[in-house]
């Protein structure tokens, strides 16, 4: 049984977990729910929310399209080894269902039953028709090869949409359930790259429609409720003096150039990160971070032009990360960081064993960013970054990959990164 099935197997049980995370975590409630009519919040309206999600939304989904052109356009599709995972099949909607439920048990929400079902069918609607139109115009071959249907990732599309909508509806009671939402999509996502069904250009593609049309059918909400959602009200934020926080991170990276081992080039396509990580304040200014992380790097090998596509390295980190932060307003902080850690490979686990991985790497990277808080204590960040580590591979001659005579070969590796991360602050 392989690794990648081992990782697998365990996500959908985890995801339930941080799906119910914010029910535990309910005491951080901003209103006392005693003073709350049960059918809708009182909120003032928070406009730059929106259109903050309509330009992440539109921004992950542009990264990942402009991405994607780095992946060869002819390749064959290596062996599929093990039985997929299929939880997500039902998994990818409890996001979108939780509102309704937690609303029904007397959860107080944004919305009344009316509003909440407007937005949401206008996002469904929205959400639906641009993968369906994507997958139908694109043709992109899935990484197993069992159709040609694999960008956009319409699993990460639905549960990210319904990750957005309960941190619009519940993210005032409590920004543990758009922490916990988010946390559950990112669950889908990883789940969905790591078992081969799409690659990680794919995920971060769904998950950036689901912002996307999540955030425009509340709009449209607005619009038609009159609320229209453009008046720069929410100003009731203090400026931030404490910048310690729990966060889920998810992003891609962009190996820069190839990997050769003799006569065998093993390419390194842009990869899927997801990650935990938690800061704690020092100073005015400075803190330090502990992140624990996947990365799911698809492989291709390329002999004489002759291309395969292997299956995704998974790893594992665990990195230290001392911040700056600087707040430039209420709602807009700067930040950097220089991190450095250490990375598992976990093995390939090919029928063959054609290919296998070094065990081991040390990390280093740096980064700046943008936090935009959204809440008291809920806020969202987007970042960019430089990563350096080692690299190791050793390669047997092998039909399925075409590789011709064994070889070995050991470097340094650098990749762009782009992220973006929601945040509970303390």
């Amino acid at each position: 049984m392989s690794a990648r099935y081992n990782i697998s197997r365990f996500i959908a049980p985890l995801m339930a977990l941080l799906l119910m995370m914010p029910v535990i975590a309910r005491a951080d409630s901003h209103a006392p729910t005693d003073t709350i009519r049960p059918d809708t919040i009182p909120v003032t309206p928070r406009p730059i929310a929106g259109w903050a999600g309509i330009g992440a939304g539109a921004a992950m989904l542009g990264g990942a399209a402009l991405m994607r052109q780095a992946y060869p356009r002819n390749y064959h599709v290596g062996p599929v080894n093990s039985r997929s995972d299929r939880g997500t099949d039902y998994l990818q909607y409890a996001p979108l269902a939780a509102p309704w439920i937690l609303k029904a048990a007397g959860v107080p929400t944004r919305s009344g039953w009316g509003r909440m079902a407007v937005s949401q069918g206008a996002a469904i609607a929205i959400m639906a028709g641009s993968v369906k139109a994507m997958k139908e115009s694109i043709h992109s071959v899935r990484p197993d090869g069992s159709d040609d249907k694999s960008f956009p990732s319409g699993h990460t599309a639905w549960a990210f949409m319904g990750a957005t909508m309960m941190a619009r509806e519940l993210g005032e009671v409590s920004p543990w359930y758009a922490v916990g939402a988010y946390a559950f999509a990112t669950g889908v996502a990883v789940e969905r790259a790591v078992d081969r069904h799409h690659y990680p250009t794919d995920v971060v593609a769904g998950a950036g429609i689901g912002i996307l049309s999540a955030n425009l059918g509340y709009l449209i909400g607005d619009l038609i409720f009159g609320r229209n959602g453009l008046e720069l009200r929410g100003e009731d934020l203090r400026l931030n003096s404490n910048f310690s926080y729990l966060s889920l991170e998810t992003g891609l990276s962009l190996p820069l150039g190839p990997i050769k081992a003799g006569d065998t080039r093993i390419q390194r396509l842009p990869a899927l990160s997801a990650s935990l990580r938690g800061g704690w304040a020092i100073s005015e200014h400075w803190g330090l971070g502990l992140e624990l992380g996947l990365l799911s790097t698809p492989l291709i090998t390329d002999v004489h032009h002759d291309r395969t596509y292997v299956k995704s390295l998974s790893s594992l980190s665990a990195i230290i990360a001392p911040y700056y932060i600087c707040s430039l307003s209420n709602r807009v902080s700067f930040t950097a960081e220089a991190a450095a850690g250490y990375r598992h490979n976990l093995p390939l686990n090919l029928d063959d064993s054609s290919i296998e991985s070094g065990t081991s790497s040390p990390v280093g990277r740096m980064s700046v960013g943008c936090v935009l808080r959204l809440s008291p204590h809920f806020s969202a960040r987007a970042s960019v970054g430089y990563e350096m580590s080692r690299y190791r591979f050793t390669v047997k001659p092998s039909t399925a990959y075409h590789i011709p005579a064994p070889a070995s070969t050991h470097g340094l590796s650098s990749a762009l990164l782009v992220s973006l991360s929601s945040r509970y602050e303390f």
